[in-house]
């Protein structure tokens, strides 16, 4: 018999695997380019990171006794609103205003939200 996870447990073991791996390439990029790139990627990978905190705490903090189908898709729609906005916002504010190397904060970006497409495929078998 497989046991699946609840949606919180979800939620917290894909940040968690998210945050190490933006740990994980802000490392490497730290060996191979030296702490520029490095911070630069740990910045790339917070921006993916933080909205997502958003949103699993937006999405995940509703009362499922008290929850109705209209609720539950609005707080979605909400989230998803949250963690949109507040990805623009981070990008803006770290390009215009910060030194940054392109390369390693686009490329933790894009291995943040590739690992949240994979936890999401493969973890419970859901999809």
């Amino acid at each position: 018999m497989k046991r699946h996870l609840s949606d919180k447990q979800l939620a917290l073991v894909s940040l968690c695997c998210q945050l190490l791996l933006v740990v994980a390439v802000s490392t490497l990029f730290f060996y191979i380019q030296g702490e520029a790139a490095a911070r630069s990627a740990l910045i790339g990978g917070g921006i993916y990171w933080v909205p997502q905190c958003l949103f699993s705490v937006r999405v995940l903090a509703f009362n499922a006794k008290q929850a109705t189908p209209d609720s539950v898709v609005a707080d979605f729609y909400s989230g998803a609103g949250i963690k949109f906005g507040s990805t623009i916002l981070l990008f803006a504010v770290v390009l215009k205003y910060m030194e940054v190397a392109h390369a390693p904060l686009f490329t933790a970006y894009a291995l943040a939200l590739l690992m949240q497409w994979i936890i999401s495929f493969t973890l419970n078998n859901r999809y």
